[in-house]
């Protein structure tokens, strides 16, 4: 039998937000969840029908017991979910609307996970059975142990013939452009398929491309960048915000020698965190059930990041038959493909 299950690595996290659209100086309350890209990533995946293993580390307390039953709820794998350590990371999200944006505010510093290293972690078994890896840059920016156990992870993926999937997902608030930067080109050699933008491949990489920009297309640029990594597919979103609460998103997918571009999608929001963790489980989805098909692919993974937009919390808890049914109303079903 073909062997789908999924592994992503990373932190959850505990979520404040205020309610009511409120800033953080003026509530007396907060709305709590639990999040942070791995984990979004994986019960996305759960959702979309699939097999999916959590790797992360979280307090042996009342709130590592939360994050445990939150993702125990969502029918996420916990096996290898390590207990110790004394904090779970935090971070505080401020709504924005209209013509004023959200914030995020972290408080994870010296979170368990953060100070875990690989010596807790038994990869040869994490990785048996498995067909796909996804980790991020977000999980790179919070240590140096993190870093090396993140390396020995991707190097244990390939000796057992697992994929990889990396999104650069950079955060300025967890780490600087230079340690992104020597962080990253040590990740790339392993990645199959790269979650990324011509932004990130020029601000964080500094990336040479041939030739002017003027001269050379975004198609072009990523496609040469591909080649040189040896990365099978890159797969990205165009945004145009209109104000808080309503952008129009688009998605691109980049292989070696052809590129595909999709249409617009026009939209209102309630949440738009975990929408690029939405994107990215619907483009693994797509690849898991046909790794050539990268059209549909990035077609179901744009729809996921749409309607995640329209959930409150970070992860999108939609099924497969409702994001096709989403697809199928704005004229983009998968089966007239």
């Amino acid at each position: 039998m073909e062997v789908n299950k999924v592994v992503t690595f990373g932190e959850i996290m505990l979520r404040l937000s205020p309610p009511m659209y409120n800033k953080i100086e003026q509530t007396n309350e907060y709305q709590a969840y639990y999040g942070g890209g791995e984990a979004n990533v994986a019960i996305s995946l759960v959702n979309l029908g699939h097999d999916v293993q959590f790797v992360t580390k979280l307090p042996n307390n009342q709130l590592g017991d939360g994050a445990i039953k939150h993702l125990r709820a969502q029918g996420v794998d916990i096996s290898h979910v390590i207990r110790g350590g004394d904090n779970i990371g935090i971070y505080f999200l401020e709504h924005g609307f209209g013509g004023r944006p959200s914030k995020v505010l972290y408080n994870r510093k010296h979170s368990a996970f953060s100070e875990m290293n690989s010596e807790e972690l038994d990869f040869d078994l994490i990785f048996n059975n498995v067909k796909w890896f996804h980790v991020s840059g977000i999980t790179l920016a919070l240590s140096e142990s993190i870093r090396q156990s993140t390396l020995l992870a991707l190097k244990k993926a390939k000796e057992h013939h697992v994929l990889v999937s990396f999104d650069f997902n950079y955060r300025a608030k967890l780490w600087s452009l230079k340690e992104a930067k020597e962080a990253f080109l040590k990740v790339l050699p392993y990645v199959d398929v790269c979650f990324a933008t011509i932004r990130d491949l020029k601000d964080i990489l500094e990336y040479k491309f041939d030739g002017p920009d003027e001269e050379y297309t975004r198609e072009l640029h990523m496609m040469q960048f591909a080649k040189e990594f040896q990365i099978d597919y890159m797969f990205g979103t165009d945004r145009e915000v209109i104000s808080a609460n309503e952008n129009i998103l688009s998605a691109f997918a980049i292989l070696r020698d052809k590129t595909f571009q999709t249409k617009e999608y026009r939209f209102n929001i309630i949440d738009r965190v975990g929408g690029g963790d939405a994107f990215a489980s619907g483009v693994i989805s797509g690849l898991l059930n046909n790794y050539s098909d990268f059209k549909c692919a990035v077609e179901l993974g744009l729809a996921c990041s749409v309607l995640k937009h329209t959930l409150y919390g970070d992860a999108s808890i939609l099924k497969m038959n409702e994001i096709l049914e989403f697809m199928k109303s704005s004229g983009r079903s998968l089966i007239e493909r």
